[in-house]
């Protein structure tokens, strides 16, 4: 498994234990009548789309989950889609297209292979994947693009100039893609979860089918929308793809019994759970900072009050989190919410006198608010999530953590399809919620009154008490994984975080007395850090930000394109 991984999650770091790799032709250069002949010819082009796989990173920046866009994590900038200070964007888009290209180039030259299909059918599976990805995407950042399924040259003057194609054709095309991809890949019981397995590609559907569904429903009538788009059919793509992965028992799924546990593994190669993951192994000289930056190192990440006030008690019901923080402040709070709310807060935010690190017997103290660069937290809520104190990592820089990441896990395709199937027909997905629940010793799921939670969150709509409590699963259940900016986008629920600063815990003079003149407070006396940066709150603009600018270059090049809305 050591080598699967190395072999195909880290190329670009350690190409000098593969010369299959070193073989490999440019993306440029792979059109001579020589190659293409072998399937390991096939599997050598197609391994170098692996790389583009997010990863953890290292020099103490180590958490690579995406947590820094979007209302659950701040850190000491506010992040800039949020607070609306993107400005157009020069130059071509050729960068966002390179890989499609790539990938097309395989399509058009795999048949050329001389190995019977057979043999090499599951990594026509894994280019399927590959060009879903990377349109999804290309969808994200910029709605409406063109579809290409063949290798561009300069000299295809019509093809390049085309007009963009509606978002839904696109994804469309994904789908299709997925579903092509699921047919011929190879089980994850077959391959395991460091390379793409039929589990994963399905997993990516049910995620791709929600975005999009919710998007077309809640920015309906919108400049962002798509004019006679069907919402439904994306829902009932994702809730037929998250049941075929659900009951079908060929597929290695099911929940890992220790939720806190199973972010910071080393090794996730046997957890059933994990769909797929990259793996590091410093004995083959890749490694990471991930047990650095949640242990010793903030890297300026502040967890939010938004996200910590949106967990239920451990007996299921809404906190008045304030109620208490008129009362229970600074390391007080922290302890007094680990022991009174879901268990799951307590496994993504620091405690006093959580083990720290093992081997040095050191416990959490309490958070860096009074940090300066990366050894600063901004709220006072220190993430925890993906730490574990047993790592010979823990507490080391320098590339000395080998915390595997996780891209797809089994959690978030039971939260895709309670979604879904909500937004279908209004359905709740009891048993696959309730499993959730159950892993983690909670109450069953149920449904309360909006108007009960004192925390109530604004989504700028009405929505039913259904969804919203699903919605609070989803958020509790994944936080801080990096998926957060993509529900927000998708729900069209800026006003989760518009005109509003990222909050922090209720300080304490008692825990830091030399910094009670310097510390920034709000009127409940919650760590106000932002006063003077956002003095107003974040600052999107909802008419724009919702996706990105097309490079003005490009607008010349294809008097086709049309600018997006706002730009």
């Amino acid at each position: 498994m050591k080598k699967l991984f190395i072999y195909f999650i880290f190329l670009s770091i350690v190409t000098s234990c593969s010369d299959s790799f070193l073989d490999r032709p440019p993306l440029d250069a792979t059109s001579e009548e020589s190659y293409w002949r072998s399937s390991q010819d096939l599997e050598n082009y197609i391994v170098q789309f692996y790389e583009d796989f997010p990863t953890h990173l290292d020099y103490q920046n180590g958490n690579g989950y995406n947590i820094r866009d979007a209302d659950n994590a701040i850190v000491g900038t506010p992040n800039s889609i949020l607070n609306g200070e993107r400005g157009s964007v020069g130059g071509t888009w050729r960068s966002d297209w390179t890989r499609i290209r790539a990938v097309n180039l395989f399509f058009d030259n795999y048949e050329r292979c001389e190995d019977d299909y057979e043999v090499y059918k599951s990594i026509v599976g894994e280019a399927h994947f590959f060009r879903a990805r990377y349109y999804f995407e290309l969808v994200k950042k910029y709605g409406d693009v063109a579809w290409y399924d063949s290798e561009l040259s300069p000299n295809d003057t019509e093809l390049l100039t085309k007009p963009r194609e509606p978002r839904t054709v696109i994804v469309d095309h994904i789908l299709a893609d997925l579903d092509q991809a699921v047919d011929i890949l190879k089980f994850k019981s077959e391959v395991g979860n460091n390379r793409i397995n039929k589990e994963m590609a399905l997993a990516f559907k049910t995620r791709i089918a929600l975005y999009e569904g919710t998007w077309q429903k809640y920015h309906a009538n919108t400049i962002f929308g798509t004019p006679s788009a069907d919402p439904n059919k994306y829902f009932q793509a994702c809730v037929d793809a998250a049941e075929e992965l659900i009951n079908n028992g060929d597929y290695q799924v099911g929940l890992h019994n220790d939720y806190y546990e199973m972010f910071g593994l080393d090794d996730m190669n046997s957890v059933d759970e994990i769909l797929f993951c990259r793996s590091f192994s410093l004995a083959d000289g890749v490694g990471n900072d991930m047990q650095y930056a949640t242990i010793n190192n903030p890297n300026e990440v502040g967890v939010t009050w938004s996200l910590v006030t949106s967990y239920l008690d451990k007996e299921g019901h809404p906190y008045d989190y304030l109620e208490v923080a008129n009362t229970t402040k600074g390391n007080a709070f922290l302890s007094k919410i680990a022991v009174d709310i879901d268990p799951r807060l307590h496994a993504s935010v620091w405690a006093p006198g959580d083990l720290w690190i093992a081997k040095d017997n050191l416990n959490f103290d309490k958070p860096q608010i009074t940090g300066s660069g990366l050894s600063l937290n901004t709220t006072g809520f220190q993430l925890k999530k993906g730490s574990n104190p047993h790592s010979p990592g823990a507490g080391l820089g320098g590339r000395y953590s080998e915390t595997g990441y996780i891209l797809f896990r089994y959690g978030e395709v039971l939260l895709n399809y309670a979604e879904a199937l909500n937004e279908l027909n209004g359905q709740i997905a009891y048993t696959e919620l309730n499993q959730l629940r159950a892993r983690i010793g909670m109450p069953e799921f149920t449904v309360q009154p909006q108007s009960a939670d004192p925390n109530l969150l604004d989504y700028g709509y009405p929505i039913s008490d259904a969804l919203y409590e699903i919605r609070r699963e989803r958020r509790v259940e994944l936080a801080l994984e990096g998926l957060r900016s993509m529900d927000y986008m998708r729900w069209a629920a800026h006003a989760l975080f518009k005109n509003k600063r990222p909050k922090g815990y209720p300080f304490s003079e008692e825990d830091f007395p030399d910094y009670t003149t310097k510390v920034k407070l709000d009127e409940n006396g919650l760590i106000d850090f932002f006063q003077t940066a956002i003095p107003n709150g974040y600052q999107f603009r909802e008419n724009q930000d919702y996706l990105s600018p097309i490079p003005t270059t490009e607008l010349t090049l294809n008097k086709n394109l049309v600018q997006n809305p706002g730009w």
